[in-house]
């Protein structure tokens, strides 16, 4: 954290704004002409990652040249001191994320006006070649006066490589991701229209229309699951509203708006294009289609007058002759014999067409489906069962069988275990059996191999077996006297150490949290799998018994016997499993706090602990895993820790 009266290139910090996983804000003064500014500064970890922070650059130089009224200018980025930052447009104001906390749902023309002014700022940004990727309420500010502030462009396709697990700002972009995005997909101006129908639907219902137990659970369900319809939780959502919602949030992204004037124009009322397929309108110019009514102009209602009486005299001709031909067919239908339906399924195509033909049916092919038990070329189903009888001619419509669907291995060295099981999952496969080993170049929890490789066409459903890094099987401890609490403990999780116990020594000369002594000593060479750190950190005199500022988080490894036999046979499935007894201390803050442990194993991701605390409380959690274990921890829905037992 950067004090108040540091010099940053010119920008003196007075306060902080916001503190994230990426970055801080801060509310800075340039010093040449007292301007007040938002100054964004990354935090270590990304500041350490050049590439990261070269692509962080670029994209918020190319941001710096657009304005418009209802975006947050960027005045300018660089580095001073190892320190990289953005200078944007200081609002006063609140995001609308706490603003639908203290209002929502909130009122259909209100959240209109919010919408079509972040459409009018996206249309303006995707014709200049820039798509956000991570529109949500927290990104989007509302001034004092009720003007709409878009920010955040600058970070958007920066943050495109980062997992959703490293930080609680992307946990809370995975409530707004698309579809694509979840998928590892390139994205377009779809993905921020989609991004924006969901905050659409929460600032109308005040609730997002997918919860889950994980950041991967989320995604999956924007992935697969049907939202919930808006209205049946706000019955004052207009029918039309509604359905421009549910458009805006289309699975696939042709589904959705073209482009955000067109939204935008829909939330107006000035168009109706939800009612519409998702292929292009018709010239609205010679016809205009709505809702199954053909809308003439004049001269043609005119023309269709004079017809009335001819059209009347053709539709009495019509009518008589169509009641002596369907009297006739009617007639000839029940004098046609019956037959019985053969069995066609498993037979190929051209079987089914001779079996079918010599039972005095026909066969038409209705579609074409994968399918895990029938060969392809056969016949996987058929519209009428064996053994009914039918009249001679019927057609019988078929299923052909395209066999067992081949999916393409996605390409997951490099990547960490819970991004992966994302990847996975969204291709339709899944991972089974998970290995660790050491490593001296790949960093922990990233995989070093995987079987079968990257581009292998395997059936769908199949399962993965990946291996693991841990990391340098000896690693030195870091110096970390001197450094706050979470900065030391970002830096021990990189090495694949956890912290033991924290304990609080009083400093009245230096900031609370600041690490004061280790153990292990520094330079000491360690295994990370055998270790654990103790850290003493300064408290002021008379504070020792006061909540801590930020979470503490603490953690006991305990590994269990065996499994063994029970009387009855089979294993006693208590035994064999980590261990892990995890402390957490709530900090302070208002009172019922939402404390939040998920585990990720072997058996999937699951909520072990969620309950309210008050600050200071002190939380143990005892957790039971198997196989390699991911363990975080959530408070408030930030993840403020991630363990690796």
């Amino acid at each position: 954290m950067i004090q108040p009266g540091t010099l940053l290139n010119g920008y003196e910090i007075e306060s902080t704004i916001s503190q994230g996983g990426m970055a801080m804000v801060y509310r800075a003064r340039r010093v040449r002409d007292g301007q007040i500014v938002a100054l964004k500064v990354l935090r270590e970890q990304y500041a350490a990652d050049a590439e990261f922070v070269e692509r962080f650059q670029r994209e918020a130089r190319a941001v710096a040249s657009l304005t418009h009224a209802n975006m947050v200018q960027v005045y300018e980025s660089g580095e001073a001191a190892g320190w990289h930052f953005i200078a944007m447009e200081f609002v006063e104001g609140q995001d609308l994320k706490r603003y639908i906390r203290e209002h929502g749902p909130l009122r259909v023309a209100e959240a209109v006006r919010i919408a079509v002014a972040v459409c009018e700022v996206l249309d303006y940004a995707h014709r200049r070649g820039i798509i956000h990727r991570d529109v949500k309420p927290q990104n989007i500010l509302l001034r004092r006066d009720g003007t709409v502030k878009v920010t955040d462009f600058g970070i958007a396709r920066a943050l495109s490589s980062v997992t959703i697990t490293q930080t609680g700002t992307v946990l809370g972009s995975v409530q707004y991701l698309s579809p694509e995005q979840a998928r590892g997909q390139p994205v377009g101006r779809a993905a921020d229209i989609y991004a924006l129908g969901v905050v659409l639907f929460e600032m109308l219902t005040g609730q997002l229309p997918f919860e889950g137990d994980s950041p991967i659970a989320i995604a999956m369900a924007h992935v697969h699951d049907v939202p919930p319809a808006p209205r049946r939780l706000n019955p004052e959502i207009p029918p039309a509203l509604e359905a421009v919602i549910l458009r805006g949030m289309a699975k696939q992204p042709q589904h959705r708006y073209a482009s955000a004037a067109d939204l935008a124009t829909d939330l107006l009322g000035q168009t109706s294009f939800w009612s519409e397929g998702p292929a292009r309108r018709e010239d609205e110019a010679t016809r205009v289609v709505r809702r199954g009514a053909v809308v003439l102009g004049r001269p043609a209602l005119a023309r269709s007058r004079a017809l009335v009486p001819a059209l009347a005299l053709t539709v009495l001709v019509l009518v008589g002759g169509g009641a002596w031909g369907a009297w006739r067919s009617v007639s000839a239908y029940f004098t046609v014999a019956e037959v019985e339906v053969p069995k066609l399924v498993g037979l190929s195509l051209a079987e089914a067409q001779g079996t079918a033909q010599r039972a005095g049916i026909d066969v038409a092919v209705e579609t074409r489906a994968y399918s895990d038990a029938v060969p392809v070329d056969a016949i996987a189903s058929q519209d009428q069962p064996p053994g009914k009888r039918v009249k001679a001619g019927r057609v019988i419509n078929v299923v052909v069988s395209l066999g067992r669907e081949m999916i393409a291995v996605p390409d997951l060295v490099g990547q960490p275990l819970l991004q992966s099981r994302l990847v996975v999952e969204g291709a339709r496969l899944q991972i089974g059996q998970v290995n660790e080993r050491f490593d001296d170049t790949v960093k922990p929890g990233l995989i070093i191999s995987q079987d079968p490789p990257a581009g292998t066409r395997i059936p769908r459903g199949s399962a993965l077996t990946l291996l693991v890094s841990r990391g340098p099987e000896l690693v030195e401890m870091p110096v970390l006297v001197g450094r706050p609490l979470e900065e030391a403990r970002r830096r021990l999780e990189e090495l694949g150490l956890i912290v033991r116990q924290v304990r609080s020594a009083v400093s009245p000369d230096l900031e609370p949290g600041t690490v004061v002594d280790q153990s292990p000593d520094p330079g000491r060479r360690v295994r990370p799998s055998e270790t654990e750190v103790v850290l003493t950190v300064s408290v002021r005199p008379g504070t020792e018994g006061r909540p801590p500022e930020a979470p503490v988080v603490t953690v006991e490894r305990r590994a269990t016997p065996a499994p063994r036999p029970t009387p009855r046979g089979g294993e006693d499935r208590a035994r064999g499993q980590l261990r892990t007894v995890v402390h957490v201390v709530v900090p302070e803050g208002e009172a019922g706090q939402r404390v939040r442990v998920v585990v990720i194993d072997e058996a999937g991701v699951r909520t072990v602990y969620e309950k309210q605390h008050d600050p200071g409380d002190q939380v143990d959690i005892v957790v039971l895993s198997r196989g390699y274990t991911i363990i975080q921890v959530y408070v408030d829905n930030t993840l403020v820790q991630e363990i690796r037992p």
